[in-house]
């Protein structure tokens, strides 16, 4: 927000009072130049400090209207917390949502960016309500220590569920032909993985070519966390790089046709994260065995990359490279609103287009089912939309790897009821906690079919510097019970009737007590403490040696404003009385504090990618926005 202050002379003065007037501001503070003047000149000042909203970066953005909002009175949607000895019912109102605009001299905290949200919540003032952004920090540490486990444990070999990529690739090389193209290849893949094979120059080329070209060989995103980890992404990224030399791919189908087992433990070891992630592109070794050839512009990988709604609208787009002026997320975003990019899941979708899908939430909140139940404001809208940019950047540098590029007491009368106020537990939006809770549902089904409920059991999350707590099948399931408890919790929040959870094997009841007990603990949660701020690539324009990429550079924290648009019916909590919608000069507003994230798209020059700890280094060092911003994109 941009803050103002100008001294106003509300009189004429002479070319000398101008030039002494001049020469002061360069001793003087703004004030004390005004008191002097003042004095000197006998004039009046008038200072002024006045608040300018930003420039909007997005012109479709309106203020919702209430007579839009249709809701219906339903006796039997009551809240589960009574209210001073009344019952509540919210099934018929509205809440409004706003974020005001930040006043820099007298809310100077909500400028500060943190490394995390624990950080952000010790420093706020007033009450914290978990927003979107929040919940998701616990989902990001737990999606992170997941998939770095899983990659770490299928390079290595974890029993006959997964075998070991390095053994699988050796196995290949030991079966081509000795001193061919593939045999150079399949060595120089090994060595990168801390494997070395026999080497030759042809070896040594390829892996040092790879080794030069950082955008595609420096680990970034948790691959950083440990060596084995390093030569995982190394090793993954060597092989999804498309084949130069046409004879390598020919070479390596022909061991396939002749070892059936072998070409079965490789089809597993790729087609795994089609679910994953999300599903493959170009083809594969195996495919060409009874595939037609290969043809002139296609492209070939031993291990392909996993293509996504927003790579796919990139290369569209920007097919001979990217303009200076281009900003690829809002190019997303406004794909997304045109209808252009569809976000929902297609059949053969993998477990992130079920994660974006979440998203979708944030930036179309007209299309969840809690619509009619929230009046949406301009700025409300934005702070929605600056949650989808980060919460999209996350959710990428999670597969940054494989993608390619919250005793009865005495019956009080009426009128003792002074004020009814939202109160709320999380921010709220229903939708977008309901398919994160599916998302985690698919992957659940998808790993159980896969690798099966035993592997999963005898595998934990890693963190940095460790494993996490808890073996991944027990925690994939507490994860998916927390976000449907969430979505109970919010749909209740807003007096909203959840969806019918029949069939997706819910307890309702153990799903609540899950994100109660969560929430009440939320204050001591390590996932919340980690250091939040990554950078993912999107774009590589090798003409201009330039990468554009996503980052969330640190945490802040906004005011949110909740207030009844329309308002909710109370009873006594005896049902000795009927339901009455309480008056208007009863509703009060709530206000609240939320951590948000900062987001922006910097073009990195010279081909460089930044991780974790070179972009956090940055942050600490620059402090805000546009520094980190100017210096980065240097």
């Amino acid at each position: 927000m941009t803050r103002t202050s100008r001294g106003l002379l509300i009189v004429g003065l002479t070319a000398a009072a101008l030039a002494i007037a001049a020469a002061s501001t360069l001793v003087f503070s703004p004030r004390l130049r005004d008191s002097l003047t003042e004095a000197v000149y006998d004039v009046d000042v008038v200072y002024a400090t006045d608040y300018s909203t930003p420039k909007d970066d997005d012109t479709l953005l309106v203020d919702d209207r209430l007579d839009d909002k249709k809701t219906t009175f339903d006796p039997a949607l009551v809240d589960s917390r009574p209210l001073h000895g009344w019952s509540l019912n919210a099934s018929d109102a509205a809440i409004r949502l706003d974020v005001p605009i930040i006043r820099p001299d007298d809310e100077p905290e909500l400028l500060v960016l943190h490394p995390s949200y624990s950080a952000a919540v010790k420093a706020a003032r007033g009450p914290v309500l978990p927003s979107v952004n929040m919940i998701d920090g616990k989902a990001k540490q737990f999606d992170d220590g997941l998939y770095a486990a899983i990659d770490q444990a299928y390079f290595l070999g974890h029993g006959e569920a997964m075998k070991s990529h390095l053994k699988l690739i050796r196995r290949i090389f030991e079966k081509v032909g000795k001193g061919t193209p593939a045999a150079d290849y399949l060595a120089a893949g090994l060595s990168l993985g801390g494997e070395p094979a026999e080497t030759s120059p042809g070896t040594k080329a390829m892996a040092s070519a790879f080794l030069a070209r950082e955008v595609w060989s420096k680990p970034i995103a948790f691959y950083t966390w440990n060596k084995t980890l390093s030569d995982c992404f190394r090793f993954l990224r060597f092989f999804a790089m498309p084949i130069g030399d046409p004879s390598i791919p020919v070479e390596i189908a022909r061991v396939l046709r002749e070892d059936k087992p072998l070409r079965d433990d490789y089809v597993k070891a790729y087609t795994f994260y089609a679910g994953l992630t999300n599903p493959l592109v170009g083809r594969t070794p195996a495919g060409l065995i009874d595939g037609p050839p290969l043809g002139p512009e296609e492209q070939v990988a031993l291990f392909p990359q996993s293509t996504s709604r927003e790579t796919e609208l990139f290369e569209k787009l920007f097919r001979r490279g990217l303009p200076t002026d281009a900003n690829l997320m809002r190019e997303l975003i406004s794909a997304i609103r045109s209808g252009k990019v569809d976000l929902k899941p297609p059949k053969d979708g993998g477990w992130y287009d079920h994660q974006v899908y979440a998203l979708e939430a944030l930036l179309l909140p007209e299309k969840g089912t809690e619509s009619n139940k929230l009046l949406l404001t301009k700025e409300y809208k934005k702070r929605l939309l600056e949650a989808f940019k980060a919460l999209m950047t996350k959710r990428r540098e999670t597969h940054a790897r494989q993608a390619k590029f919250a005793g009865a007491a005495e019956r009080p009368s009426l009128q003792e009821l002074s004020s009814v106020r939202p109160r709320l537990r999380v921010e709220p939006n229903p939708t977008y906690f309901l398919r994160t809770a599916r998302s985690y549902a698919f992957l659940a089904n998808f790993l159980e079919s896969t690798l099966g409920e035993e592997t999963l059991k005898s595998l934990k999350g890693l963190r940095e510097g460790g494993e996490r707590g808890t073996d991944l099948d027990s925690e994939l399931k507490s994860m998916r019970e927390l976000f449907y408890g969430l979505y109970l919790l919010s749909a209740e929040d807003i007096g909203m009737k959840p969806a019918s959870l029949e069939g997706e094997g819910v307890d309702a009841g153990a799903a609540r007590k899950a994100a109660e007990g969560w929430l009440s603990g939320i204050a001591t949660d390590p996932d919340l403490a980690a250091d939040t701020r990554v950078a993912v690539p999107l774009y590589f324009d090798p003409l201009k040696n330039t990468v554009r990429t996503w980052m969330t550079i640190g945490v802040r924290l906004a005011r949110l404003d909740a207030r009844y648009a329309r308002a909710p019916s109370v009873r006594p909590a005896d049902g000795s009385a009927d339901w009455k919608p309480v008056e208007s000069h009863k509703l009060d507003s709530t206000e609240y504090v939320i951590p948000v994230d900062e987001f922006a798209e910097v073009e990195l020059k010279g081909g460089r990618v930044l991780d974790r700890a070179e972009l956090r280094a940055a942050c600490d060092r620059l402090k805000s926005k546009e520094k980190i911003v100017e210096a980065l994109g240097k």
